[in-house]
């Protein structure tokens, strides 16, 4: 399952932003140390010294999603990753609730042989390894999300069970994530601000936060508003700033998942609807995807995790080769094999991208995802 855009082969989501150009934009705290060329055609890619992790994440509260699998798969790990506690002073955001096609709310438990689930024994590991915990409400389609948001009695319904059980598991407060936002009518989102009113309200009143995913974009659009977010009590909105291989222009090479240029444009728009840095967290993504070539959005593979790549044809571990799929406009791994282009997210690419978000002010980051091994800030 792949939340936050639904990248599933067959399905086309996109973020709202103007194309651009994918031109080179490396944070200011990497140099430039020789070049090579990469699998968009760029001519030069930054391969200096990577921040530690130290420098990297400092000043910045880190926080990162966990979702459900069967017994076995691969994101099932993700339990073991947070044991090293890279975010002990941060959150961790595990999907607890999904979204019904009637509306309601169902509470996904690993009684259901599932993993990263609710459960007793898992909220108390939670607990041990972060200072926060934000389960998250998930619905992915409109269909979901008007059945849950139009009727005053399943917005309630769903209000007083998340709140139940985060205020009796002593959890730090809810994360909703309800997506689809570019197919919702006017009164979609209005019924959505309602239900955010209520949730913050109820929430509140137990002393616990509302934090709200929220798309990517750098202009208005019809369909979603930052700050009309914020206004009805929500403590944090998460701008989940990637996925821009969505707005590849007919008969390109898809574009890297989160471009430096973008991201700033991405953050530097939420920051203008959200001036309060301690409200808005920016998401980063820890993945990868494959698609043909030249891009085909009915045909991307999204949310590939980092153990899965492992096996992509033509993956290499050489650092040389690494280096030279390296992206300049992204610092993503990239190259194709057999007509089809890869791009993941490593180690080095996210503490570029991070160098951006704190070259901006951002204090509060997220990460999609855990699980199979993806990559973290370097150590």
């Amino acid at each position: 399952m792949f939340r936050h855009a639904l990248t599933m082969t067959g399905v086309v989501a996109c973020t709202v932003t103007t194309l651009l150009a994918c031109t080179a934009s490396v944070p200011a705290d990497t140099t430039a140390s020789g070049s090579a060329t990469t699998a968009s055609g760029s001519a030069t890619t930054a391969s200096g010294s990577a921040t530690t992790a130290a420098s990297a994440t400092s000043g910045v509260q880190l926080q990162t999603w966990l979702y459900p699998g069967s017994t076995g798969d691969s994101t099932c790990t993700a339990k073991s990753e947070y044991a090293d506690n890279r975010v002990k002073n941060g959150a961790l955001n595990p999907e607890y609730w999904s979204v019904q096609s009637n509306g309601s709310v169902k509470l996904e438990t690993t009684a259901d042989g599932s993993c990263n689930t609710y459960s007793a024994a898992n909220v108390a590991d939670l607990k041990a390894h972060s200072t926060y915990q934000y389960p998250t409400l998930s619905g992915m389609t409109t269909a979901d999300v008007h059945a849950l948001v139009s009727t005053s009695s399943t917005r309630t319904a769903a209000v007083t069970k998340v709140t139940s059980l985060v205020s009796d598991a002593g959890l730090s407060g809810v994360d909703v994530d309800l997506e689809d936002y570019w197919s919702w009518s006017t009164a979609d989102f209005t019924n959505y601000k309602t239900f955010l009113k209520q949730l913050a309200t109820a929430l509140h009143a137990k002393g616990k936060r509302l934090q709200v995913d929220a798309p990517a974009m750098t202009e208005d659009a019809s369909f979603y508003d930052y700050a009309a977010v914020a206004a009805t009590g929500a403590d944090d909105v998460v701008i989940m700033a990637y996925d821009e291989e969505f707005d590849t222009a007919s008969g390109a090479r898809c574009l890297p998942i989160s471009p430096y240029d973008w991201l700033k444009k991405v953050t530097q728009y939420a920051q203008s609807k959200i001036p309060d840095p301690s409200r808005l967290i920016i998401g980063v993504p820890s993945y990868g995807y494959s698609a043909p070539d030249p891009c085909d959005l009915n045909s991307v593979t999204g949310n590939i995790q980092f153990s899965d790549m492992k096996k992509s044809p033509g993956f290499s571990s050489n650092p040389a080769t690494i280096e030279s799929r390296r992206d300049a406009s992204s610092g993503e791994i990239r190259w194709v094999s057999g007509g089809v282009l890869y791009d993941y997210v490593d180690s080095v690419a996210m503490d570029r991208k991070l160098a951006v978000l704190k070259g901006l002010g951002v204090t509060k980051v997220s990460v999609w995802s855990l699980g199979g091994g993806n990559p973290w800030f370097s150590n």
